[in-house]
This record gives C-alpha cells, structure tokens and sequence, in this order.
C-alpha cells in the first residue's frame, strides 16, 4: 500500500513519456492482482459494486487531480498540493504519513511474497520460521532499493506487463475450468447475484477501494495534452474504464473456479491456476512460472513503492519538515536513510503483528487495514485542497477544470469524501459482523501511534526549521503566509 506514485525517469522529466508508457505506469500503479481475491469474496455482486465505486469515486477524483496537476504541475503531487492549500505544516504532515504508512504496509506485503512462495512451491514452514522469512524479504526490498534505480520505468512497465498476463492467465485458467465443467459456473452468476448487498460481502468493500487509489497518477497527464479541456476528461474515462474492465474481467474469471467460500485472500490468485489449469505435469510448470511471476510482481512493486515514498521524504527531510536522518542519501543517490528507518519499523511490525494474529491471512488484513486507513487521510485531505484552491486562488490558469457547474464539482467531491469517511469505519469495524477486538484494537492502537509520533516529529522538525531561517511568511504553525511569496 502506498501513494502509488511512480519515480520521475528521464522520459518524464523531458516531457517524452510515451502513451505506452503512460498505459503500462497506470497498470502498475492501480491494477492489484494481490486483492483481486479479496473482492471476489463479495460474489457476483462485486461487479456492481466496481461500476459504482468507479463512477462515484475514481473518475471523479482523476478529474480533480487533472486540473490540480494542469494548475499546479509542481513535483510532489498530493504533498505540494495540501502544502499549498493548508501551509508547510500539513505538507510535512502528509509526507509523514505517506512514509509510514508504506513502511508499515511492506511488512504485509512481505507476508504475502513468503506465503504465496510456499503455496506455489508446496512448501510447510512454521509461523516463528515464517516471520523470519518475512523479515528476510523488507531487508532484501531495502537492499535493492539502494541500488542504482536508473532503469526504474524498465522496472515499471515489466510490474504492469507481468500484471497484465497474470490477469490474461487467469482469464485462460477460467475458461478452461468452464471447459471441463460443461461451462457452469463455481458460483452461481444470475441477474439478482448482481444486485448489491450490504451483508457480508461488505467486509471487503475497504480492498475495493483501496484498488481504485492511485488515480493521481493521472496529473502529471494534463501538461503533456494539446487540448486539456478536450483530451483529460477523455483519459481519465478512457481509463476509468481499462482499470474497472480488467478487475471485472479478473474477479470473474476467479468467480468461475472457487466458490466464495473457499476463496483465500492471500491465496486466491494461486488455486484458481492450479485448479484451472489442472495437475498434469506440464501444466504444473506453467503454475510455477506463474507462481514466480506473482511473487516476483509482489517484490517489485513493494519495493518500487517504499523506494518512491522514501525519496519523498528524503526531499521534505532537506527543507527541514522531517529528521535530518531521512535526508541522507547513498552514494548512487537512493535514500538510504529513509529506506532503513523503513525496513526497521517494518521488522518491528512484522514481529508485533505476528505475535497478535492467528494466521498469515489475519495478519496481512490487520496490516493492510492500519496502512490502508492511512493512506485514505491525504486523499481526503486532497479534496479539501482541491475545494480550498478553487476558492482562494482565483488567479492561477487552469488548463483543465472539473466539467459542469461549481456545484456539481463541489458534490462529487463530498461523495468521495462520504466513501472514504465510510472506507476508514469499515477497516475497524464492518456492521452486522462479529467485532475482533484484537484485530481492532491492532489496527487502532496502529494508527494512533503513528499519527502520535508524526506530529511530535514533524512540529519539533518545523520548530527548528523556523528557529533556523529568518522568514517572517511562517507562523508558529508552520502555515505559509501566500501574500508574503
């Protein structure tokens, strides 16, 4: 889990980015094999629930950061952004959170490069043997994180391409489970299964979600346009759609192998390979491949993620917002600071997280539930910038606004906000489900502390930047003054 931006290569930065590139960094950036399972759980009617989500709350906010990007094409995205809107202190605020939540979130994500290792390869390790494997993948992800990244679009587009033929496998698994099956279903697929439902299939309306974040990705879009006005409303349809289709294709596709109530969140992915493509030898080497595939995905863009906040904070930390700590960086120039502190606070949750959960599954949710709640604070508060500006700055051109009336931009938003209010309850407690008070009690206590400790940090941090520079535009907030810029 994590902001879901990818690093700036030099394609990028000469304005030279490719639509093939733009495609696959898309991919990359919002299209998770790892929870596809997890939505599947919700049946039939996780399709609608898709179309809703997607129209509701993705291509509604793909529009707002379109015409913050076109307006404000700084680097730094959501960061720049609430730092313009609400002043330098909730800039810091908000690259503390982007920051922890993913160093955190890498813990999860080692938990699923090890289970899934062991469910591809057959392989019974115990739970004390398991942690230490898990430990062993965050400092592996550090290691390689401090390497020279400058291949880091490569990276990228192979994480997408490989994304893209898992979702094609999956596909082929399926229809040829249908083969086998006279073409029935493992589930049921009628005109009421569609219909959605908040029984217990809302349980995993937070992992639906949580898969239509990163639609930021879409700002840096609108400068490289010729017709913003035209061609961002176009993209951000365009793809809205490509990112809605292939998780409906996919959740489908695993709909037709496992029933719902065998399907495994971690797992899922794996089975319906294995069980699609059947158990004759040669078809066990194709799961392998696909196994290691999957696995090798998982790696990448956990690493890719931490790597890409790290730098973020590595930036903030050298205008004085964060510990000079984070602002140390490698030879090679990686972050290595930030990166280390990061592999630290993942071992510690790793260690903490397994001691309080009863299974690899238990854990990964209790993980993905702190981070995820997390990671939700700079989309809301990205709203609100985004309201604030419209607002208070009347002067900045804006190639590409929010089509409609004010009104209309002003609705949208506060549906998305509702939806991510909602989002952040669910992850503790889902009505009408039995309450795991250990799990929430995990999560809070989770993200409590990490918010506890950022704002320590971060007003001791901004404390000593105002001690340090003579600049009158700064309050004793840290708040900028805009008419003293």
């Amino acid at each position: 889990m994590s902001d879901k931006k990818k690093p700036v290569t030099p394609e990028q930065e000469n304005g030279k980015l490719s639509q093939l590139d733009m495609l696959l960094g898309l991919v990359c950036a919002i299209f998770f094999v790892d929870t596809i399972a997890s939505v599947a759980t919700m049946g039939a009617a996780a399709v609608t629930w898709i179309v809703i989500v997607g129209a509701l709350f993705f291509f509604p906010g793909s529009l707002t950061v379109a015409e913050l990007g076109s307006a404000y094409p700084e680097n730094g995205g959501f960061y720049a952004w609430i730092k313009r809107a609400f002043g330098n202190l909730w800039g810091a605020r908000i690259s503390w959170i982007y920051w922890s939540c993913n160093a955190i979130w890498i813990s999860s994500v080692a938990t699923l490069v090890v289970t899934v290792f062991c469910q591809v390869f057959r392989l019974e390790i115990s739970n004390t043997m398991a942690t230490c494997f898990n430990i062993a993948v965050i400092w592996l992800m550090v290691f390689v994180a401090t390497r020279p990244m400058d291949n880091s679009q490569k990276i990228i587009n192979f994480s997408a391409i490989a994304k893209l033929c898992l979702g094609v496998g999956l596909v082929i698994a399926a229809i040829l489970y249908l083969m086998r099956n006279g073409f029935e279903f493992a589930n049921p697929i009628t005109i009421k299964s569609f219909v959605p439902t908040f029984g217990q299939s809302i349980v995993f309306i937070p992992a639906l979600i949580y898969n239509f974040l990163g639609f930021e990705s879409m700002s840096a879009a609108g400068s490289s346009m010729e017709n913003p006005g035209r061609d961002v409303p176009r993209a951000a349809l365009k793809n809205c759609l490509l990112v809605s289709g292939l998780y409906i294709v996919t959740v489908l596709a695993m709909l037709a192998i496992i029933p719902i109530g065998d399907i495994s969140i971690i797992q899922g992915l794996v089975d319906c390979f294995r069980i699609g493509f059947g158990d004759s030898p040669l078809m066990n080497i194709l799961v392998y491949g696909i196994g290691a595939t999957f696995v090798t995905v998982l790696f990448c863009q956990g690493m890719m993620w931490i790597l890409t906040v790290c730098c973020v904070s590595s930036e903030t930390a050298l205008t004085g917002e964060l510990p000079k700590i984070f602002a140390k960086t490698h030879k090679n120039g990686s972050p290595i600071g930030s990166l280390i502190i990061a592999g630290f606070v993942a071992s510690a949750m790793t260690l903490v997280a397994s001691s309080m959960s009863g299974s690899a599954e238990e854990m990964f949710w209790s993980i993905f539930s702190c981070t995820s709640f997390l990671l939700l604070i700079p989309y809301l508060l990205n709203f609100e910038a985004f309201l604030k500006l419209r607002r208070t700055d009347k002067t900045t051109i804006r190639p590409y606004t929010f089509p409609g009336p004010s009104w209309f931009a002003v609705l949208m938003v506060r549906i998305g906000e509702l939806i991510i209010l909602a989002t952040m309850f669910l992850f503790i407690w889902v009505p009408g489900t039995p309450f795991n008070l250990k799990q929430s009690m995990f999560v809070l206590v989770g993200i409590v502390l990490t918010l506890a400790v950022g704002e320590i940090i971060t007003r001791s941090c901004m404390a000593k930047y105002k001690k340090s520079v003579d600049r009158s535009d700064i309050d004793a907030w840290g708040n900028e003054d805009p008419e003293a810029e």
